[in-house]
C-alpha cells in the first residue's frame, strides 16, 4: 500500500490540513518539546529532514501547526546552520535550526564553526539515539554515537545530550538562556528519538519561560578605573584612533561610536569586514593605509583580534614602540579556546571586559566630565586635520579605479559603483559582501546595521545560506536585500537559492565570478615569486574553467530570475536595474558578473 499522499493541490503558505480545530494538548514527548520551542519565541526553524527527529518534525507540523516556529526547509545541513546564523545576526535574537544526527552534524559542523567565530546566538538541535539500544533500527546504529556532541563541543558555547523528557525540557530552557547571554555563541542539544516518540509522564514539570531565572542576565558593565584610565589616554593622545568591530551589525551602535569619536577628536576606522560609521563622516579614515601605524593610542572596541585591529602583526613584541593599545570587548571570557581564532594575546595597555556598547556609553560619559577642564583647541585642530585627510582619501578611493572602469573582465570597483547607483535611493540592506575585494569609499553607508559582516570563521559556502536567512528576517521591511559573493562561495551552497524562491524571500545576489579560487591563486603567485618559480602557473588547480560554470542556468534551476555572464561593464547598469525590479516584485535575482582576479 502506498502511504505517500497526493500533493497536486498543496496549500501555501504551508498550512497543515485536516487537523482538529482546538486540539493542542500534547500527547508525545516531541509535542512538549515543540510547545517549549514555541514558548521560547522562535519564529522559524531551519532544518533538513532526518529520521532521527521524525517525531519532533511531526509535532512541529501537526501539533504546533507549522506556526511558531515555522519550518524553513533547507537542502543541506551546512546551509541550514548558515541560514540560522544569518537570521540571528539580522534579528539580534537567538535562531533555531535542527539537523540530522551524526552525519548531518558532520556536514553542518563547518557552519557551526563559522557561527562560533562570529559569536552568533544559534540554538542547534539534533536527533540522536535512541539511547536505549533495544529501540534502535539498523540505521540508528549507523547514525548514532555515545556522545555525538563531541563533534562540535570544541567550538560551541555549550552542549547537552539529555536522556529523559524532563531533562530535555530543562536543557532547552538552560540552553536558550546560555545562547541568549553575552558573549554569544552557538549551542547544541541532541534530542533522543525515544524521548521524542515516547509518552508524557504525569510528573513532568514545564516551568514558565517568563520566570526571571530563565532569562539572560543583564550585560556586563566595565570597570570604572579602567574607564578613567582610558579617558586619560585618549584625551592625552596626539593621534587617538578608535577601531570599531563586530557590534556594528546593530544600527544603535552608530550614534554611540560617533559621539565618542567627535568629542575626543579621534580618527576612526572600521575593523575587518564591518561598518560602524557613516562613510562620509569627516573623521572616518577606513581604507587609509597609515592611520593605524601613526596613532599613538588605539581603542579597539569589540574587535576579536586587537592585534589585527591595530595592524600590528609582525611588529616587535606584537606592538609598536610608544603605541598604546586598549581593548574593550568580552573576548577573553569566551569559553572553549580550542581554536586559535583570535587567540593571539595582544599587547594591550588596558583590557576592559564588558559589553562593548554599554562600555562605550559609559566611557563617553566619563570623557564628557573631563572635557570641562580640558582645553579643546588641540581636539578641534586634529578634527580639521582629519577632515582634510578624509576628503583626500575618499577622492582617491573614488578616482583610482576610473582609468580601468571599462575593462573586461570587469573591475570590482565598477561593479560596486553600478550596484550602489541602482539601489542608493531605495531601502537597501547588505547581509553579505566580499570583504577582501570590497573597495572602500565607493558604497555610501550611513552607519551600522546595514551590513552584517563576514562569515566569522572563514568557512567558504556561508554566503548563500546566510543571505537567505538574514533576508527572511527582513522580508517584511520592504528592503532590497543584496548579497555580493565570490563564485566559490556561491557554488558551494547554491541550492540555498531554492529555499529563498520557495518561501518567496526577495534577494539580489551578485556573483563576483573570476572563474577561480582567487584568494588561493594569489597565494600561489606569492609562493612562486618567493621561490623564483613561474607565477604564470598559479592558475593550475585553481581555475573553474573548461567548462565554465553556468551560474545563470544553475540559479534558474532553483527558481530564481537570473542573468549572465555579464562581461560588458557598460551593461551593468541595465542588468542591475532589471534585477532590482525583480526583487521589488518579491523574487530572487542572481547576476553572474565576470570580474578580474
Amino acid at each position: 500500500m502506498n502511504d505517500i499522499p497526493d500533493y497536486t493541490e498543496m496549500v501555501f503558505p504551508e498550512t497543515p490540513q485536516n487537523l482538529p480545530d482546538n486540539n493542542l494538548t500534547p500527547a508525545y514527548g516531541s509535542d512538549v518539546i515543540a510547545d517549549v520551542l514555541a514558548s521560547l519565541g522562535f519564529e522559524h526553524v531551519f532544518l533538513v529532514p532526518g529520521s532521527s527527529f521524525r517525531g519532533l518534525h511531526d509535532s512541529l507540523v501537526n501539533h504546533t501547526r507549522n506556526r511558531k516556529p515555522e519550518i524553513i526547509l533547507c537542502t543541506t545541513e551546512t546551509i541550514a546552520v548558515a541560514m540560522a546564523h544569518g537570521y540571528a545576526k539580522s534579528t539580534g535574537k537567538p535562531a533555531l535550526c535542527i539537523i540530522h544526527d551524526l552525519v548531518g552534524l558532520m556536514l553542518g559542523s563547518m557552519a557551526v564553526y563559522n557561527a562560533y567565530c562570529d559569536r552568533s546566538p544559534v540554538m542547534i538541535l539534533g536527533g540522536c539515539g535512541p539511547l536505549d539500544p533495544a529501540q534502535r533500527r539498523y540505521i540508528d546504529w549507523v547514525h548514532s554515537a555515545n556522545t555525538q556532541s563531541d563533534l562540535v563541543k570544541p567550538f560551541t558555547k555549550w552542549t547537552s545530550e539529555p536522556a529523559t523528557l524532563q531533562a530535555t525540557v530543562d536543557a532547552l530552557l538552560q540552553g536558550h538562556k546560555i545562547v541568549a547571554s553575552k558573549p554569544s555563541g552557538p549551542i547544541y542539544i541532541s534530542i533522543d528519538q525515544g524521548v521524542q516518540e515516547g509518552g508524557i509522564s504525569d510528573d513532568l514539570i514545564i516551568p514558565s519561560v517568563d520566570l526571571p531565572h530563565y532569562q539572560p542576565a543583564p550585560v556586563m558593565a566595565p570597570n570604572p578605573q579602567s574607564l578613567a584610565d582610558t579617558a586619560d589616554l585618549l584625551l592625552g593622545a596626539k593621534m587617538p584612533l578608535i577601531v570599531a568591530g563586530r557590534f556594528g551589525i546593530e544600527a544603535k551602535v552608530t550614534p554611540v561610536v560617533q559621539k565618542l569619536v567627535e568629542i575626543t577628536g579621534a580618527a576612526f576606522v572600521d575593523d575587518r569586514s564591518i561598518v560602524c560609521m557613516p562613510t562620509d563622516h569627516p573623521q572616518n579614515l577606513s581604507g587609509d593605509a597609515d592611520i593605524r601605524k601613526n596613532a599613538d593610542v588605539i581603542l579597539a572596541v569589540d574587535c576579536i583580534d586587537p592585534t589585527n585591529a591595530a595592524a600590528a602583526y609582525n611588529e616587535a613584541e606584537r606592538g609598536r614602540d610608544g603605541q598604546k593599545l586598549i581593548s574593550m570587548s568580552m573576548e577573553n571570557i569566551i569559553p572553549n579556546k580550542w581554536s586559535n581564532f583570535g587567540a593571539l594575546e595582544s599587547a594591550t595597555e588596558i583590557e576592559i571586559i564588558c559589553d562593548p556598547l554599554l562600555g562605550m556609553e559609559q566611557l563617553t560619559a566619563v570623557i564628557e566630565q573631563r572635557l570641562n577642564a580640558f582645553p579643546n583647541g588641540a581636539i578641534d585642530a586634529r578634527k580639521s586635520e582629519l577632515a582634510e585627510q578624509h576628503t583626500a582619501l575618499r577622492k582617491s578611493q573614488n578616482e583610482n579605479w576610473l582609468d580601468d572602469q571599462d575593462a573586461s573582465p570587469i573591475k570590482i570597483p565598477r561593479v560596486i559603483h553600478e550596484l550602489h547607483e541602482a539601489v542608493k535611493d531605495k531601502p537597501w540592506f547588505l547581509p553579505v559582501r566580499n570583504h577582501r575585494s570590497f573597495s572602500e569609499g565607493i558604497w555610501q553607508f550611513d552607519g551600522a546595521g546595514h551590513y552584517l559582516g563576514s562569515d566569522g570563521g572563514g568557512g567558504v559556502g556561508y554566503g548563500p545560506g546566510a543571505a537567505v536567512g538574514a533576508s527572511l528576517a527582513r522580508n517584511k521591511k520592504g528592503q532590497i536585500n543584496i548579497a555580493i559573493m565570490g563564485d566559490g562561495d556561491f557554488v558551494m551552497s547554491a541550492s540555498a537559492i531554492w529555499t529563498a524562491a520557495h518561501y518567496q524571500v526577495p534577494l539580489l545576489i551578485v556573483i563576483n565570478n573570476n572563474n577561480s579560487w582567487g584568494n588561493d591563486e594569489h597565494h600561489q603567485i606569492r609562493v612562486a615569486r618567493a621561490r623564483n618559480r613561474p607565477p604564470e602557473n598559479a592558475w593550475i588547480g585553481q581555475r573553474m574553467i573548461d567548462p565554465d560554470i553556468d551560474f545563470a542556468t544553475v540559479a534558474k534551476g532553483f527558481g530564481a530570475w537570473s542573468e549572465g555572464p555579464v562581461t560588458d561593464p557598460g551593461a551593468l547598469a541595465g542588468v542591475f536595474a532589471e534585477a532590482v525590479k525583480q526583487v521589488e516584485q518579491g523574487k530572487v535575482a542572481v547576476i553572474d558578473v565576470r570580474t578580474a582576479l
